[in-house]
């Protein structure tokens, strides 16, 4: 007998264990990422202040911050650090563990173990699956990086001042890379 592997789905993902890794699905491969370091949930929780805040002041929309899985297939599940829906989607029910299309913008914090996926796997999913928006924040670098769906590919958002980077989703949000990573040693 010939052992075949299937790939894996959202399904399969929603049965794996509620332990410290982290399970996303990648075209039907199971990827499991350790707990993430300390630097990386402190950038994570700046995004969020600085997002949040922007987002409910202008009441542009929501932000969702993970795990949360976002499901763009029946062979892609991802929990993004960080994800925006704009006023103009249904709100995501609160009982909700999962969206089930592209979000208005995703933000990965890049952990070492992580890296690759984020900057290649996962970009070209997003871009494939229609998000406008891909911010990627490395605390290893100090940097910053709002990247814009153009023609199915990503490409940098211009800066608006040697300082500030605009988010051309979240409409008046500049962003200083500097306060992301303010809380780093």
């Amino acid at each position: 007998m010939i052992a075949t592997l299937r790939p894996h789905s959202f399904a399969d993902l929603q049965r794996m264990p509620d332990d410290l890794f982290r399970y996303k699905i990648l075209d039907g491969e199971l990827i499991a990422s350790a707990a993430s370091p300390a630097a990386h949930h402190r950038v994570r929780g700046a995004l969020l202040r600085i997002i949040d805040a922007h987002a409910r002041q202008s009441q542009a929309g929501e932000v969702i911050i993970g795990p949360f899985y976002v499901v763009l297939g029946h062979y892609d599940a991802v929990q993004p650090d960080l994800v925006f829906l704009s006023a103009s989607r249904p709100q995501v029910p609160d009982d909700a563990t999962y969206l089930s299309h592209a979000p208005d913008m995703i933000a990965e914090v890049i952990s070492p173990s992580t890296r690759a996926i984020d900057l290649v796997r996962k970009m070209a999913l997003y871009a494939r699956s229609g998000v406008p928006e891909y911010w990627i924040a490395d605390p290893d670098g100090r940097e910053l990086v709002i990247n814009v769906l153009r023609d199915e590919e990503y490409a940098p958002a211009a800066p608006v001042t040697d300082v500030l980077i605009a988010s051309p989703t979240l409409t008046g949000l500049r962003v200083d890379p500097a306060e992301v990573f303010a809380g780093l040693d």
